[in-house]
């Protein structure tokens, strides 16, 4: 049995304050999850959650670039932050005795903002070039066109740092109001793990964030359209070929997720897969091969990545989906399925022994299951599944007619 007690606040503004105190650390993770990324943005205002995200280490009313970075880094601690579909989350991890600094830092970058003209013009000419990195970068920019096809039409599909023609519109307008818009008390879920006491950081969340406003209901995302494109190819000047083929699946809060995450170890997870065993070892065509599932609000998606000599692709395809035929049409043994509960559960463990993870899994499980569950809960589920459950969800992945392929191939 792992000991794990969650505490968990919501102060009157809306602010959700998650905790988990594990006393065997010296440390604290602390996360400042903002409801708000490329999802909530609008065609032409691509990008600006993840511009904002780099704004907000420019300055704020209190602190230069300088000052945001030294008061964590001169206490031994990291600061950083990252942009998804879902969320901005701006975290840090450093001594819990430390544990102010973190909240007060955190606090100043998302609420007391300070956007200097100049250094806004200036840090597009960054993500320019982040988003060149990416563009140049087959088996990143394959993802991005893989969500635009899957997701035509909707926020879902966009790249999260924008394009290039959108990020150079955006404008301070712009970006005020989406920090008036979406950084408000019910949409900031504060999450630590380590060495913290939950009173303590409820009372350093209520000293440094009075004033921040509760904000406005959160709205759905608007529905999202049917698929225009089913197979997409580029070619560029390059020797390998990449190539996705996923379909749309059910979100986060289906319980069928559990069912999917072993499905994803047996297929697809590691050296000892039947996707590297069967189809990459064998065969010695392919260099990487591997199943993902991606989570997001009130969607997800399901898919297989390779990359492989471009001659042997409609091969491939049929070996891909061989595989996931099989395990549709048969139950896997139960030696298999005794080793891939194992496998899941080592992982699981491993990760616990690291305070950014456990503190990355709370806000997560509030953001997106809307309850917390230990780890002990959620390996009983595992332990629970059965051969037929794998099965069904199997059965339930398989059919090729609503997968949409994406390709970067040679010219």
């Amino acid at each position: 049995m792992i000991k794990e007690i969650f505490n968990r606040t919501v102060l009157d503004n809306g602010i959700r304050i998650i905790s988990e105190n594990i006393d065997t650390v010296h440390s604290v993770s602390l996360g400042f999850w903002i409801l708000a990324g490329s999802i909530n943005e609008k065609e032409q205002t691509n990008g600006i959650a993840h511009m904002l995200e780099h704004m907000a280490f420019k300055q704020t009313s209190t602190r230069s670039a300088f000052d945001i970075a030294n008061d964590i880094e001169s206490l031994g601690g990291v600061i950083n932050a990252y942009t998804s579909k879902n969320v901005t989350c701006y975290y840090v991890r450093l001594m819990y005795e430390n544990l102010e600094d973190g909240v007060e830092v955190l606090t100043d970058i998302v609420k007391n903002w300070k956007i200097d003209p100049i250094e806004f013009e200036k840090e597009k000419t960054v993500v320019f070039e982040e988003i060149k990195d990416v563009e140049d970068t087959p088996s990143d920019i394959i993802f991005d066109d893989y969500h635009l096809q899957l997701f035509p039409d909707h926020s879902l599909g966009r790249p999260i740092q924008g394009t290039s023609n959108t990020v150079r519109d955006l404008n301070l307008e712009q970006l005020h109001d989406f920090i008036d818009h979406f950084y408000t008390g019910n949409r900031l879920v504060i999450a630590a793990a380590g060495q913290v006491d939950h009173q303590k950081l409820v009372q350093l969340v209520k000293k440094y964030t009075n004033g921040m406003k509760p904000g406005d209901n959160i709205s759905n995302p608007s529905s999202i359209p049917s698929i225009k494109e089913w197979n997409a190819v580029k070619q560029r000047k390059i020797q390998q070929a990449h190539l996705i083929f996923g379909r749309r699946i059910f979100p986060k809060n289906d319980k069928r997720i559990y069912a999917l995450s072993l499905l994803n170890v047996v297929l697809g997870d590691g050296m000892s897969s039947r996707l590297f065993t069967n189809i990459r070892e064998k065969y010695g065509f392919i260099y990487s091969i591997f199943c993902f599932t991606e989570y997001y609000l009130n969607e997800g998606d399901f898919g297989f990545y390779i990359a492989t000599d471009p001659t042997k692709i409609e091969q491939t395809k049929r070996l891909v989906f061989k595989e996931l035929e099989k395990l549709a049409i048969t139950e896997i043994s139960s030696d298999e399925l005794k080793k891939a509960k194992q496998q899941f559960k080592g992982s699981a463990m491993l990760h616990l022994e690291n305070m950014q993870s456990r503190m990355d899994r709370l806000a997560k499980m509030e953001i997106f299951e809307k309850k917390l569950m230990t780890i002990d809960e959620l390996l009983d589920i595992i332990s629970s599944i059965t051969a037929k459950e794998l099965r069904e969800v199997a059965e339930y992945l398989f059919n090729e007619k609503i997968y949409v392929e994406t390709r970067i191939e040679p010219e």
